[in-house]
């Protein structure tokens, strides 16, 4: 057996280098021999948080997660200020290192991975055809991919459109429009605006396979970086949304870390992955398991932020029932969905108005009566924390509101990414319309995120709130069993998992822990 793993990390490591090598990715981890990769057990996977720098260190040949440390993220002046500091106080509690790190040359003899989510994350502007088809289509590549949409648009656009994209600041662009053989006007249209507008970020071109080259083209010649990938939407109501993810991956690492900040420790750290596409790749390993390790089949995840609450489901989701009549585009597998209204510190205060304080105080006082506050405390103590996006709970009824504002965060954060169905009557009787996944028989609903590690009551954030009286049937999962990543290390199971699956389906079995609901 020894010898059948010594053999496939070999096989992996060589393949990482080639790969590694044939983009042009330098450092001292890729023109090290085979021989001495294999005798690194330790692998340093770090997030470069907006807020914080997250350090998980793992042995490798146990595969066991040896310890956890963090630092404030340092994004405005030198990323290695805060990576240093956190990486001293993981040697300081867990001593991982021979001696204590003084600068980042000790890291050369170990596996380095990250993820980033620092200065925003990767922001990117959508352009498709229909709003409801593949500007759909490229939103749900984007979203896969890790990025934050901050705008997306359809049609031909004009001039108008081309100063509000630059208002939005984006990272990149992907241009989509037209399936294989159709509307070829939009996306040729669009693309010419793009090319001789001021912006100066890579544009990765996903749209109708026939003119897909003379759009690059026409970019190239406005001075722009074009990148093609396949058509996220070729046929009417298909989604193919795989190419345009890896090429937006690829040109994260090899541009975007640079805008970020990231470029000043490239040679140390090869391999940058947005933090939510780390997140989605942890997840996606666990449904579908590795070899010996079993998966946990399909799977809800809500990651609740300060800012945003992402939802990520892996599984099909198909229409359920007889008489079902399907709706709108097909579903990804792997789905993440971004809300960026539902965040427990910026976004406390939209909390707040979307229950309002009569709610939340009679909330508090029902489900957690051993604390006291009136409604004016609650008031302050949202409006205090959404000044101040910082601020953790000072006092015992502070973290049970949290608490509840979270629970309403995953409620409406799930809602939202479920799918629905609406009866109707036709003339051979009562039928369902159906929109997006129908996730009401998946079993697993994980919570990740810092308030599920620093929250007293976590386990409440999951439960379901009261049902809404709505005329559609939301298709969350009926009765799952929820799980906590407590130790946050869903982004660390994602690094890893490219070319180390079973080690880190090991640690997603060994770390993610059950919850009863309290």
């Amino acid at each position: 057996m020894g010898s059948l793993i010594t053999l496939s990390i070999s096989c992996m490591l060589k393949d990482r280098c080639e790969r590694s090598s044939m983009h042009g990715r330098g450092g001292a981890f890729l023109t090290a021999p085979i021989e001495s990769l294999l005798m690194k057990s330790l692998a340093i996977l770090i997030d470069f948080g907006s807020t914080f720098t997250k350090i998980t260190a793992v042995d490798l040949g146990k595969s066991q997660v040896v310890g956890r440390s963090q630092a404030p993220s340092t994004v405005l002046t030198d990323v290695r200020e805060g990576f240093m500091q956190a990486l001293q106080s993981l040697h300081e509690r867990f001593h991982v290192f021979p001696g204590r790190p003084s600068n980042l040359d000790m890291l050369e003899d170990h596996v380095v991975l990250a993820s980033s989510s620092a200065a925003g994350g990767l922001r990117m502007a959508v352009i498709g055809l229909v709003p409801g088809l593949t500007v759909q289509a490229a939103t749900q590549a984007a979203l896969g991919a890790g990025a934050k949409v901050v705008g997306s648009l359809g049609f031909k656009l004009d001039a108008k459109a081309m100063q509000d994209i630059a208002i939005m600041r984006p990272d990149m662009v992907l241009l989509t429009g037209g399936t294989d053989g159709g509307d070829a006007a939009t996306i040729s249209h669009n693309a010419s605006l793009l090319a001789r507008s001021a912006l100066s970020v890579p544009v990765v071109v996903a749209g109708n396979v026939a003119v897909a080259d003379a759009v690059c083209e026409t970019l190239k010649n406005g001075g722009k970086e074009a990148r093609r990938a396949d058509n996220v939407m070729p046929r009417p109501g298909e989604l193919a949304v795989e190419s345009a993810r890896e090429e937006i991956r690829r040109v994260f690492m090899e541009r975007i870390t640079e805008a970020k900040g990231l470029d000043k420790i490239r040679a140390t750290i090869p391999v940058v992955l947005p933090t939510p596409m780390a997140v989605l790749q942890g997840v996606l390993l666990g449904a579908q398991g590795h070899d010996d390790v079993p998966g946990w089949g399909d799977m809800l995840v809500v990651d609740v932020g300060g800012a945003t609450t992402d939802v990520h489901s892996i599984g099909y989701g198909y229409p359920g029932g007889e008489s079902t009549i399907a709706q709108g585009l097909s579903e990804p597998f792997a789905k993440r969905t971004v809300e960026g209204d539902l965040g427990i510190r910026f976004n406390a205060g939209t909390l707040l108005s979307r229950v309002g304080l009569d709610y939340l105080e009679k909330e508090l006082r029902e489900v957690f009566p051993a604390f006291a506050a009136s409604s004016e405390d609650i008031s302050e103590y949202i409006a205090g924390v959404s000044r101040a996006t910082d601020r953790v709970p000072q006092k015992p009824w502070h973290a049970a509101v949290d608490a509840l504002l979270s629970r309403v965060a995953v409620d409406i954060a799930v809602e939202r990414h479920v799918g629905k169905r609406e009866r109707i009557v036709t003339r051979e009787g009562e039928a369902w319309l159906h929109y997006g996944k129908d996730l009401r028989e998946t079993r697993t609903l994980i919570g990740t995120g810092g308030v599920f590690i620093h929250n007293p009551h976590a386990s409440f954030i999951l439960q379901k709130g009261a049902d809404a009286v709505a005329a559609f049937d939301v298709l969350r999962p009926k009765d799952p069993q929820t799980f906590i990543d407590s130790s946050y290390l869903l982004y660390a199971v994602g690094l890893l998992a490219e070319n180390y699956p079973a080690i880190a389906a090991r640690i997603f079995h060994r770390h993610i822990r059950a919850v009863a609901l309290e």
